[in-house]
């Protein structure tokens, strides 16, 4: 199905397995995960990833709450609309400054400090505060999401190599444009579905006998309806308008940054 979809499946109760003798939320939003993205599959195993890891999970296989807390935290950001000019070269963009950090490969560390932190700042910044890595996974993705007014951009890469060469990933990296609207409503919808089902595990696991196992029940149907909250704080920032970045020193930033690049050309054919 041509479209962006993002689909989990939680892990029966009986399965889920404890953080030593403590069980919370966390712990019970253990599932599979993964997003469709037009013809492509975000967080799905190649069948060589499979065989060479002796699993047949096919999917992202973790506790879901991290997915939502490193996705909906870069929803402030991504209701704001970047100029159209960045967003035309979006899957340019990380080429062109790491083949920027390489002219000035000598300068080690300062070219580090130079550009996160001190003179190009800006310029990573508008970038990364959209991207979101899967640090938790072997070889996963990072994950970016761009506005452009009415379109929105869904970028992902993963550089990640087995030993014979191959991804891990069935898509280890893409780009999916499509409206913004319809990015807000899938948003809305998965955490919909996603906390319609966390409300029955809770349920379950407040009836169910731990045994050893320490569940603080009370607790635990509390911090559902707190993270409910919280998530749904994150959707809204979706449409908001408010944020203020400075794109005209970020262009020039992003223009001085292909002047630097020209010269290093110029000055690599004149060798």
């Amino acid at each position: 199905m041509n479209r962006f979809k993002i689909n989990f499946q939680l892990q029966e109760l009986d399965k889920v397995m404890p953080f030593g003798e403590r069980l919370h939320w966390f712990a019970l939003t253990d599932g599979l995960l993964w997003i469709d993205a037009g013809t492509q599959t975000i967080y799905e195993y190649s069948e060589t990833a499979q065989a060479y890891f002796g699993s047949d999970i096919k999917y992202n296989d973790y506790q879901i709450a991290r997915f939502l807390e490193d996705f909906f935290g870069i929803f402030r950001y991504v209701g704001e609309s970047v100029p159209k000019e960045l967003y035309s070269i979006l899957e340019q963009f990380n080429v062109k400054t790491e083949k920027w950090r390489d002219c000035h490969i000598e300068e080690e560390d300062e070219v580090f400090d130079r550009f996160y932190f001190n003179e190009y700042c800006e310029l990573g910044e508008w970038y990364s505060n959209r991207l979101f890595d899967s640090g938790h996974l072997v070889g996963g993705p990072h994950i970016g999401c761009f506005r452009c007014g009415e379109k929105i951009k869904i970028i992902w890469k993963s550089s990640f190599k087995l030993d014979n060469g191959n991804s891990i990933w069935t898509a280890p990296e893409g780009c999916y444009e499509m409206p913004y609207n319809e990015f807000v409503s899938s948003v809305t919808e998965f955490f919909h579905a996603f906390f319609a089902r966390m409300d029955k595990q809770v349920e379950n696991a407040v009836m169910k006998d731990w045994g050893n196992i320490f569940l603080d029940k009370q607790r635990l149907a509390a911090e559902n309806d707190e993270r409910k909250a919280g998530f749904l704080q994150g959707i809204g920032f979706l449409g908001n308008t408010d944020w203020n970045t400075d794109w005209d020193r970020v262009m020039m930033l992003y223009s001085k940054m292909e002047d630097e690049l020209n010269m290093a050309k110029r000055a690599m054919r004149r060798m």
